[in-house]
């Protein structure tokens, strides 16, 4: 009887045994799932130890908001302090999103590191154009053509436009006649050329539409024409011809104005 009950026991204890050795693993990966989801619950539970705010300069090493102002403007987005957030109260898409609206800001990234610090970057809109309109409108036109208002922090040193400037069209850039995408196409191409980039102060339109630029030495006037895709930039590498060409002989203080509306010439008007 006694050898029975040991070849039972034995048998049993072989049969636990192999389980072990066949099922072992599943036991091992509960363990496992079990310990990550208690840290996992914990650093949710953890408070965010700092915020930290970093504004990308614009290429004049000059901010349009600062990091001050993006972090007020996430506070406001919560409903208690960021000393006393919790991770779960950290939405990270929604803290992107927030900084986002914020006029100048045109992409932020934001993320929570091992030490718990809440890191946001922001990279800010850059001016194109500045238009100051004879009927009152004052703002930026950035590169992709959306509209900014003055910043408080700096002044950024672009074109201005002037005159006779058309009223906001919010569907603007979809128009390709459009006075304000025109201005978009003529910003872009100074931009892109340095010589014209470091020449062209002002854009004035006139009440017939056409455009007359001012340099940024000098009290010339330049007059451009009506804008076209094809003319205009033809006319603005006659200029820089005759700037390059002509105007060290002469010397540009004795000229008033230059017309580019002629086939193929610039009329030099001299004092």
């Amino acid at each position: 009887m006694a050898n029975k009950v040991t070849t039972a026991l034995g048998q049993a204890l072989a049969s636990v045994f192999i389980a072990v050795r066949q099922y072992g693993w599943i036991f091992v990966l509960l363990f496992v799932a079990v310990l990550a989801i208690s840290a996992i619950t914990e650093r949710e539970a953890a408070h965010i130890s700092a915020v930290q705010a970093v504004v990308e300069p614009l290429p004049e090493n000059a901010n349009l908001v600062e990091p001050e102002e993006l972090l007020a403007l996430l506070q406001s987005s919560f409903t208690k302090p960021l000393d006393e957030l919790m991770l779960s109260d950290v939405d990270i898409e929604r803290v992107e999103e927030v900084l986002e609206a914020q006029a100048f800001v045109g992409d932020a990234e934001a993320y929570v590191d091992a030490d718990l610090v809440l890191h946001i970057t922001a990279e800010q809109r850059i001016p194109l154009l500045r238009v100051i309109a004879d009927n009152g409108q004052n703002y930026y036109l950035d590169l992709d053509g959306v509209r900014l208002p003055l910043s408080p922090n700096y002044t950024v040193r672009v074109p201005v436009v002037t005159g006779k400037v058309v009223a906001w069209s919010n569907d603007y850039l979809d128009q390709s006649a459009h006075q304000l995408n025109q201005l978009m196409e003529l910003g872009h191409y100074l931009r892109k050329d340095a010589f014209l980039n470091a020449l062209i102060e002002q854009i004035d339109l006139t009440a017939s539409g056409e455009l007359v630029l001012a340099p940024k030495l000098g009290d010339q006037l330049i007059y451009l024409g009506r804008y076209d895709k094809r003319e205009t930039p033809k006319r603005l590498e006659r200029l820089k011809i005759f700037y390059r060409e002509g105007l060290p002989y002469e010397g540009w203080r004795k000229y008033r104005s230059f017309d580019l509306r002629y086939a193929d010439q610039v009329v030099a008007k001299k004092v």
